[in-house]
Order: structure tokens, then C-alpha cells, then sequence
């Protein structure tokens, strides 16, 4: 069996590619409405027209560094686990590599933030996944435990809508999810995108996944 090679991309610059598939073949990218995001210091950025509608009309967007600190071009500078937000204003809310267990103070946060009929994005490294085991010890991301998070999010009462993942061992575009096999890799992929939605909402659209260019895989309802 041939060694796996690395991508030649640097890390971050793969991490950006597969989170951004992901978020663009869920159908959450361009979004009308109040959003917030929320990222990891040393997560890679989004270009802001990738999670936002080009025109002001439709709302604010508000993107936060987990840090505290201003980021460039950052007009809110606050203390991510305790946000300056009314309850229930935002249409979307995004947690960039935030999550790990789900008891960090900022997924309490963001459904409290939340719309009643608005989406809840967890998007972060696999716990299960390559990336996350080998990454640099120095700027460490914090890797999601899905089965966690959903019990968390329950207790926030909140339900989960999707689960799925992209990339593999490392590889950007690994060649057995590119050809159709949804599911036999969403466990252990690099990446991953939970949706979830407050029990109290309408029914949001489930994940449905258009074919994309970032090996996205779908798994089936977590059950357990």
C-alpha cells in the first residue's frame, strides 16, 4: 500500500479549502440576515463575503476572535464566552474551531445569541480525525467530540440537524469520498460541520450537500 503524502499546501491554507467546502456545500455561505461568527486565534480566517450577503440591507455581520483581542478590522472587542448581545438576535451563528466537549462558555453563548428560527454551525478538526492528532503542539486547535456535543447541545435544548466531514489522513481530496461513498469517512474525517437548530424553532432544511470540490462526506443521523 503507498505511504499517504501530505498536501502541498501548508496546513492552515488546507484547513481554510476544506472548512470553506464544507460551509459552501451545506448552503451556509452568503447568508442573509444578522450574523456572528467566532473563531479560534490560530484558526485561518474566511474571507468575510464567503459567510456574509454582499449588501448591508439584510443585516450585520460581526466576526470575534476567541482571544478577546481586536483582530484586524475587528469593530467589537469583547469577551467571547460572555457576548454584549441580546438574546436571540442573530440569524446565524458560526463557532470556528471553538468547540471541543461542549462546555466551553461560548456554544452557551451562541444559543443564547441565537434566532429562534436561526442555525447553529460548529465547524472545527475531528477529535477522531489525522489533522488534529498531528498538528503543531504550539498553536493546538481544539478538536470537536461530536457524541459530546450533541448531549450538551440537548441540554441547551437545542437539536442537532447534520453532521458530516471533509478531507482524510491528512489529504485534501481523497479520491474514494470524491466518488460518491457518502458516510464511510464522515467519523474519521479531518474536518467537521455540526448544524443544530432550538427545539422551539420551525423546522430548518436538514443538511443536503451539493457535490463539491472539497471531498465532503455526509454520515447518516448519530445515533447512540
Amino acid at each position: 500500500m503507498p505511504a499517504i503524502s501530505r498536501p502541498v499546501e501548508s496546513d492552515r491554507e488546507v484547513l481554510k479549502s476544506l472548512s470553506e467546502g464544507l460551509l459552501r456545500s451545506a448552503g451556509r455561505t452568503a447568508v442573509r440576515g444578522h450574523l456572528l461568527e467566532i473563531h479560534h486565534p490560530s484558526a485561518p480566517l474566511f474571507d468575510p463575503v464567503l459567510l456574509h450577503a454582499a449588501s448591508d440591507t439584510f443585516g450585520v455581520s460581526i466576526s470575534l476572535s476567541q482571544s478577546g483581542g481586536a483582530g484586524d478590522g475587528q469593530c467589537v472587542r469583547c469577551e467571547s464566552g460572555s457576548l454584549p448581545f441580546q438574546d436571540r438576535v442573530f440569524n446565524m451563528v458560526v463557532l470556528h474551531h471553538v468547540v471541543g466537549d461542549g462546555d466551553e462558555d461560548e456554544l452557551a453563548e451562541a444559543v443564547r445569541v441565537l434566532a429562534r428560527n436561526g442555525v447553529l454551525i460548529l465547524l472545527g478538526l475531528n477529535r477522531m480525525g489525522w489533522r488534529y492528532r498531528t498538528q503543531d503542539r504550539d498553536q493546538r486547535l481544539p478538536g470537536i467530540a461530536p457524541f459530546r456535543v450533541r448531549a450538551r447541545l440537548e441540554r441547551l435544548e437545542m437539536t442537532m440537524q447534520g453532521f458530516a466531514g471533509a478531507g482524510l489522513a491528512g489529504l485534501s481530496r481523497p479520491a474514494f469520498m470524491a466518488k460518491g461513498l457518502p458516510g464511510l469517512g464522515a467519523s474519521v474525517a479531518d474536518i467537521v460541520l455540526l448544524q443544530a437548530r432550538h427545539r422551539d424553532s420551525p423546522e430548518l432544511t436538514p443538511l443536503k450537500f451539493e457535490k463539491s470540490g472539497s471531498a465532503v462526506v455526509q454520515s447518516a443521523a448519530m445515533r447512540g
